[in-house]
């Protein structure tokens, strides 16, 4: 049986920039598998909840947004993973010599791993017409149009991050109706984007771009867990970033401001003369740089949104 170690750090506050820094460094340094973080205990969501009764997903959204509000002014509680004792030690005294936290490593059983981490994923609502669940709650009944069911890989996403919550939400709320036959999931991880649209056009064609082989394995597999893998969808690693067709009529893009700045130029030549771009990854105060880019290269914003520290635009080529 595979053994994990988990190192917590507690009463960690960090800015969000310190705390994507740190994520990316415990990636590239220190090999972590995943990272998971929380606020608040149960009993302190109970408090802010009362007397409302909520079960499930089913959780309205400015419910949702009265939690995360209370969770901005908590410290935070993170916990880094890892398949190497020695990298996990290693972490531990990185944070608590530079970051000056409290923290401690435990090691784990897989099979306790399995019944950890599935504990923190639960449905998520995105509006009347989507919702995310995860693949092991098969039977949960849903009050959305459509299901898309996700095996949250290491490291890909799930639809819990407010990025993929935002692109999803812009999606539905505003390209749905409009003629959408072919499709790019730019940096797809684990495919949600993308195989949300097969939901709303099962007779599309859509391509999943990333340049991680293990992305396109989990963007597989969920294509299986919700019957798409007859789909017409293509996976495409970096070596045939020629395949790509010259123009699209939606793009997704959830990555860092940096690749989107780097990028800019790409995505805009692959849209038709009529695509939609969906450009999320970004914090707050990126935004107005990637709009004054986006937008010298021809395109309109036609829709901004946020949710915490996070935003997403809509562009179309204008």
């Amino acid at each position: 049986m595979e053994t994990y170690w988990i190192v917590t750090l507690f009463h960690y506050q960090p800015t969000m920039a310190q705390k994507i820094n740190l994520e990316s460094m415990a990636i590239s340094e220190f090999e972590t598998l995943g990272v998971e973080e929380f606020s608040l205990t149960e009993p302190e969501v109970d408090e802010i909840l009362g007397e409302r009764s909520y079960s499930g997903g089913d959780l309205p959204q400015h419910v949702l947004d009265e939690v995360e509000e209370k969770i901005f002014c908590h410290p935070t509680t993170c916990r880094f993973f890892f398949l190497d004792e020695n990298n996990a030690n290693h972490f531990l005294n990185f944070v608590t010599r530079e970051l000056l936290c409290e923290a401690q490593v435990e090691e784990i059983l897989s099979q306790d791993w399995n019944v950890e981490w599935k504990k923190h994923y639960s449905p998520i609502c995105v509006n009347e017409q989507l919702e995310i669940v995860p693949s092991w709650l098969q039977e949960h009944g849903s009050q959305s149009k459509e299901k898309i069911f996700i095996y949250p890989g290491m490291g890909f996403g799930t639809g819990s991050h407010e990025t993929t919550f935002l692109c999803l939400k812009i999606f539905t709320e505003k390209i749905l109706g409009t003629d959408v036959k072919t499709v790019l999931d730019f940096g797809s991880g684990s495919g949600i984007l993308g195989l949300s649209v097969f939901k709303f056009y099962p007779e599309a064609n859509i391509d999943f771009f990333d340049i991680d082989p293990e992305a396109n394995k989990n963007c597989y597999q969920n294509a299986i867990i919700n019957n798409l893998e007859n789909s017409n969808f293509r996976l495409l690693l970096p070596d045939f970033r020629e395949k790509l067709l010259p123009g699209y009529d939606l793009i997704f893009a959830n990555i860092l401001e940096g690749i989107l700045i780097a990028e800019r130029d790409a995505l805009v030549s692959s849209l038709n003369s009529h695509g939609f771009l969906i450009l999320s990854g970004l914090l707050n105060h990126q935004v107005d740089h990637i709009i004054k880019i986006y937008s010298f290269s021809g395109l309109q914003l036609m829709y901004q949104i946020q949710k915490g520290d996070w935003s997403a635009l809509l562009f179309k080529k204008s």
